[in-house]
């Protein structure tokens, strides 16, 4: 398959390299006739003719032609009345039009009507416009869902649902593939992670009011970065569009019901040109403040491993306190219509600080422990774009250099252990929901819990990436057609860091029990009156006694260099790139192809720790690696007009998709206590895909959409996360600890991927009165995948679904907008999917499905003020894990209640 398309991409090229002999060009800007909003994704042609262009995201076009003499521009946008525009060009001519565009009557022709439908009018323009199969997502779009954050947005688009953290959206994935097989760009460069293993990016540090839109890629051209199997995501911030001042902002309130605790967010944005449009100046800031938590039950799965009877349980409560801040800048300096500058510029802070209470019931050992745990993490991303666009008669150059950074700094990470013993107790887990549990009363008894030990440390995980890249377009005619050659140079330099101190305190003498640090959270109805928790040690009266009694606490130094030295790197990754592509307009048919290669070099540098044959702690070695591979990467894309509202695409490119860092360095992380140990394994391969698209669009006048489509995948080399029964140190000799339940990534075999969507947005403005202002969105993605994994050590194949593969994806929407009420119920479906795979099918864990429910209501005040309110997870659906595929044992559930905000939003422009 992999030969045909580059072929079909040689053959194509050859083709289309004739001459481009164009000698005029022809600039202009598109707004709206009533609020001056600029108009992106229109179609310009001259009239008559297949030759023509389409608006940016500044709604600015550049067209170039051979023609000389009268002709007309036809300009086309959905929800607005076409326009034809008369010019007369001469030879090596540059002329520049600002063009208004009237919205048709019925559907944009009232101002609030405009508001609450034109970003839906340029998110389907720019859908529509596009040479590549994608969705777009604009910022009033944004607006109409309860979604703070950039994952929780993204979870609305068809094929896209997401993965979440204490009830609130984090990684997102496309059409039922794992977070690491989707490309995450800000303004259209790469930005890299916080997190000290993975590659994939936390969405929920991004706020959603930072973006003027997003694009989501389903399929790749060779302009795009080739390291995307699922998709490639593209958030966009903001940029000042007229010389009049753009002032949004919003103030708003809200409550958590589980926690019982307020929650609160601001924004304010601020835009203008100055000096007759020259320069452009876009300041957005927002701040976000959230209170949440969570109540679970989990239940260990190494005792089915490991055949370990009785099993254990666990009773989590969890408290946090989230914030959100986000600032974005955009300065641009236009020399005129043809030449621009700009400067963009994007700070995002997410942090977590984390309360966390276990008692944990082990039967066999007839124990109960109480654990402690407090948090604080930062995370941050910045990037920093500079770079121009330049428009000369025979060719157009674009160039860019970028900054990003991203770091997760844990200053610190506390976590103190209790322990009671002759604790007695019975667990039954023939009821899913919630395991009956009987204990020994003393359980509830601080003064019988005696210190474990108490752990303490920091990690800071760093990303950095520096980037440069040049893009050259020459347009051409061949014969009556036309087309744009485009060609390409990329280089992506990163540098990831990871370092960590880890201190392990164990008791001396004289340490008292948990009732002396008494008066952390104590329930007797805890999930809903099923069980009850005694009161938790206070974690600052214990670190408070720790520092005033040094002498009674025992640093474990082993320990100490042990886990410090398995799980600190440095790793390099340099990326150079380059393409060549076509797109060439036919009268009905647009074909874009061309061809990327990419080539990767990886060096890593980390410690291993060797132990001698008396099972002692000997030395602390350094440990280096590298790997180099190239991927040669041909993409077609086809878009075939049955009419101007109606579109075929299909596509047929070559991607692949890097392993995450943590998988490849050659480190340990072993919890002898807890027997689970997770190994690097530096012999893992990239995973390489073919990926075949076919795809029919409709528009209607009424800014409706339906569209639909298949898709398959043939993965090769697929990345999966193994469980295996090993001794600590693995493959040793003379092992310190037997028993431990390891976890390592693995290359599979062949997978692939079959799937469908559908999707349905529309007016339903052929209902009767008030009903006619009732607006439908729905979507629905299934997707089913085979791949082939060696499980045991044997040479037995196994088939199973992708791990992180999900079925069934969609959503539902329903919303009424009235002259001054707006309202929306919306229902997202995130389908259960593979998350870890066992050493048998039995203990294969899964995530289970879940609904969620959504509500949103406005009102209109005048034109600059809005009043909204917002409610979110209103049924309370759990996230919850469950092993085998077929008996689905559940072996955690976790609670977050529902939330809400309310709160006022104004614009002046």
């Amino acid at each position: 398959m992999k030969t045909i398309v580059s072929l079909m991409v040689m053959g194509l090229m050859v083709f289309t390299v004739t001459s481009w002999s164009q000698t005029a060009i022809i600039t202009g800007q598109l707004t709206d006739e009533i609020t001056g909003d600029v108009l992106p994704g229109a179609t310009v042609l001259i009239d008559g003719t297949n030759e023509g262009s389409f608006s940016d995201l500044n709604g600015s076009f550049v067209l170039r032609t051979a023609r000389t003499g009268p002709l007309a521009l036809r300009i086309t946008y959905i929800g607005y009345e076409s326009l034809l525009h008369n010019l007369v060009i001469t030879e090596r001519s540059a002329t520049h039009v600002e063009l208004t565009l009237k919205p048709q009557t019925g559907v944009l022709s009232e101002v609030v009507i405009t508001e609450s439908l034109q970003g839906q009018a340029r998110a389907l323009n720019q859908q529509r416009s596009s040479d590549v199969i994608m969705n777009v997502v604009s910022a009033d779009q944004i607006g109409r869902f309860p979604d703070p954050n950039a994952a929780e947005a993204l979870q609305r688009v068809q094929g896209v649902n997401i993965e979440r953290d204490q009830g609130e959206g984090r990684y997102i994935l496309i059409r039922g593939l794992a977070p690491q097989f989707t490309n995450i760009s800000i303004n259209g460069e790469q930005v890299p992670s916080p997190e000290a293993g993975v590659r994939y990016v936390a969405l929920d540090a991004i706020p959603s009011d930072q973006l003027a839109s997003m694009e989501i890629f389903k399929s790749l051209r060779p302009d795009l970065d080739g390291d995307a199997i699922g998709g490639s995501v593209n958030l966009i911030t903001r940029k000042a569009q007229t010389a009049k001042p753009e002032i949004q902002g919003s103030l708003v309130g809200g409550f958590n019901a589980l926690m019982g605790r307020a929650n609160g967010q601001g924004s304010l944005q601020y835009g203008q040109r100055f000096f007759g449009d020259k320069l452009g100046v876009m300041l957005n800031g927002s701040y976000y403040v959230n209170n949440l938590g969570s109540h679970n039950w989990e239940r260990d799965t190494d005792s089915d491993v490991l055949n370990i009877e009785p099993h254990q349980m666990e009773l989590r409560d969890y408290e946090l306190a989230r914030t959100r801040r986000g600032l974005s800048a955009t300065i641009d300096y236009r020399f005129n219509e043809r030449h621009e500058l700009y400067f963009r510029a994007m700070n995002n802070t997410f942090t977590d600080r984390e309360w966390r209470r276990r008692m944990v019931f082990n039967p066999a050992d007839e124990e109960v422990e109480q654990l402690v745990k407090d948090r604080f993490e930062s995370q941050t991303v910045n990037s920093f774009n500079l770079g121009g666009i330049h428009q000369f008669k025979g060719f157009s150059l674009d160039y860019e250099g970028a900054y990003a950074y991203a770091e997760q700094d844990t200053p610190y990470d506390n976590e103190v252990a209790f322990i009671a013993g002759d604790m007695g107790s019975t667990l039954d887990f023939s009821n899913n929901d919630f395991p009956g549990l009987t204990a020994n009363p003393s359980y509830l008894d601080d003064s019988l819990f005696g210190f474990d030990e108490f752990e303490t440390g920091n990690t800071l995980a760093t990303d950095e990436n520096i980037t440069a890249k040049m893009n050259v377009s020459v347009p051409y005619t061949l014969g009556s057609t036309e087309g744009t050659l485009k060609f390409g140079v990329k280089g992506r330099f990163k540098t990831k860091d990871f370092v960590i101190t880890q201190n392990i305190y164990e008791g001396i003498a004289g340490v008292p029990n948990a009732d002396a640090f008494s008066g952390g959270y104590f329930s007797e109805d805890f999930l809903d009156g099923q069980y009850t928790l005694n009161a938790f040690p206070n974690m600052p009266d214990f670190i408070n006694y720790f520092n005033a009694n040094p002498e009674q606490f025992e640093l474990q130094i082993e320990d100490k260099v042990v886990n410090e030295a398995l799980e600190a790197y440095t790793a390099t990754e340099d990326v150079l790139a380059g393409y060549a592509m076509t797109t060439h307009r036919f009268k009905k048919l647009v074909v874009v192809a061309g061809a990327r290669y990419e080539l990767t070099r990886v060096t890593y540098n980390s410690e291993e720790v060797v132990f001698n044959a008396n099972d002692e702690f000997e030395a602390v070695l350094p440990v280096s690696g590298s790997s180099n591979y190239g991927f040669f990467l041909p993409q077609v894309n086809l878009k075939y007009s049955l009419s101007d509202e109606t579109f075929l695409r299909g596509a047929a490119t070559y991607s692949y998709s890097r392993p995450n860092f943590e998988d490849i360095i050659p480190s340990q992380e072993v919890n002898v206590r807890d027997r689970e140990a997770s190994i690097g394994n530096p012999d893992l391969l990239p995973v390489e895909a073919i990926n075949l698209d076919a795809f029919i669009e409709h528009y209607m006048p009424n800014l409706g959409l339906i569209s639909g489509g298949v898709y398959f995948k043939q993965l090769d080399n697929f990345i999966y996360s193994r469980r295996f029964e090993g001794a600590y140190p693995l493959n040793s000799p003379t092992p310190i600890a037997d028993g431990l339940l390891y976890t390592r990534s693995e290359n599979g075999g062949t997978a692939n991927l079959f799937g469908l969507e559908f999707g349905i947005q529309r007016q339903l403005d052929f209902l009767p009165g008030k009903l006619k202002n009732l607006a439908l969105y729905m979507n629905y993605t299934f997707t089913d995948s085979r791949a082939a994994f060696q499980r045991t050590d044997d040479e037995r194949l196994e088939d199973i679904n992708l791990p992180g593969q999900a079925a069934h994806v969609g959503n539902f929407s329903l919303a009424y907008n009235g002259d001054k009420l707006m309202l929306r119920a919306a229902a997202n479906l995130n389908g259960s999917y593979l998350a870890e795979i066992g050493p048998d099918a039995a203990n294969d864990i899964f995530v289970n499905q879940r609904i969620q429910i959504d509500l949103t209501a406005g009102y209109r005040l005048t034109d600059n003020w809005r009043l909204f309110a917002e409610f979110v997870n209103l049924t309370n659906q759990p996230f919850e894990l469950y092993s085998g595929d077929s008996e689905q044992v559940m072996i955690q559930r976790e609670f977050y209640s529902w939330w809400s905000r309310a709160g006022i939003k104004f614009n002046f422009n």
